[in-house]
């Protein structure tokens, strides 16, 4: 597993030069499977780690989108400035949130957490600040690397998520993380605060989460709460976990580049039985390999 880390790692850096050499339409594939992938890895931290499955993460996708964009458009604040903002904004919802969510066990915190993004996507379609069900036009960037930024900031999100991650892995509050998993009373009886335990690891996993959310929307300067608060790239980040390998440094990363890649060929070959095609590739990989990639590997 540490030397498919390593490679992960080297994998990632190695992908910073690739616009030099790359077209157009493969710079936005990539960039797009960076996406996937750092959501992956967000989730892992939570679900992976600490065994609470985030149905509706995509709930601080969309409050760091238009945290980021509503701070670019009302505020005046440059970019940079406003996606830490937005993935800050996002990662405070979640602590705010947590004392009671965390509360909940399995199956009811998944539902909980869906249960918010549906409420959030409302919410901000009927709040004039958010433009409503119209959605909000940002300004087309136009300066340093052009289009190939967002690649690199979508990349850089990628390293960062995969070192929070590695991080986890081998530190004590990774350890605290994974007792919480394997048995929470267990872990609470030996002294783990297990409430603010995982209350962190969900700030964790919204900071990111609102992150890539700020980086999306810049990028297609139009959003909406349909395209911000969509389900389909809820389901796209479980399976990619569930394929990789729940709880491993290397899986998100295995898992999101094969499902994206797979999902872009299956769409430029199948455009009418795109749906169809993907969700039969999803049900083999759920059915073949529940354990995913690396732990079926593993034995």
């Amino acid at each position: 597993m540490e030397k498919l880390s390593k490679l992960v790692l080297v994998l990632t850096l190695l992908m910073y030069p690739l616009p030099l050499i790359l077209s157009g339409y493969w710079e936005r594939v990539l960039a797009s499977v960076f996406m996937l992938t750092s959501l992956t890895y967000a989730q892992n931290v939570l679900l992976g780690y600490t065994g609470y499955p985030a149905f509706g993460a995509i709930a601080f996708f969309g409050v760091g989108g238009y945290a980021t964009a509503i701070l670019m458009i009302k505020a005046g604040l440059p970019f940079g400035v406003a996606l830490i903002v937005g993935g800050l904004v996002a990662s405070l919802l979640a602590f705010a949130i947590a004392p009671a969510l965390m509360r909940l066990k399995s199956h009811y915190f998944a539902i909980t957490t869906l249960a918010l993004q549906i409420a959030l996507a409302e919410l901000f379609a009927n709040l004039d600040i958010t433009g409503g069900a119209y959605g909000i036009n940002l300004p087309i960037y136009r300066g340093f690397l052009g289009t190939q930024i967002f690649y690199h900031i979508f990349l850089s999100i990628l390293l960062g998520s995969f070192l929070v991650n590695l991080f986890i892995e081998k530190s004590r509050f990774g350890y605290a993380l994974k007792a919480i998993r394997e048995d929470e009373i267990a872990a609470e009886s030996s002294g783990v605060n297990t409430v603010l335990f995982k209350s962190v690891a969900f700030g964790i996993m919204a900071f990111i989460t609102g992150l890539v959310g700020g980086t999306y929307a810049y990028w297609i300067t139009y959003i909406d709460p349909e395209s911000m608060f969509d389900p389909l790239l809820s389901v796209k980040m479980f399976v990619a976990l569930l394929f990789g390998g729940v709880g491993t440094v290397a899986g998100p990363f295995i898992g999101a580049f094969s499902l994206e890649l797979v999902s872009e060929l299956v769409w430029s070959k199948f455009v009418e039985l795109h749906g169809v095609v993907l969700g039969v590739i999803i049900l083999l990989v759920i059915l073949l390999l529940p354990g995913g990639v690396l732990k079926s590997r593993s034995g």
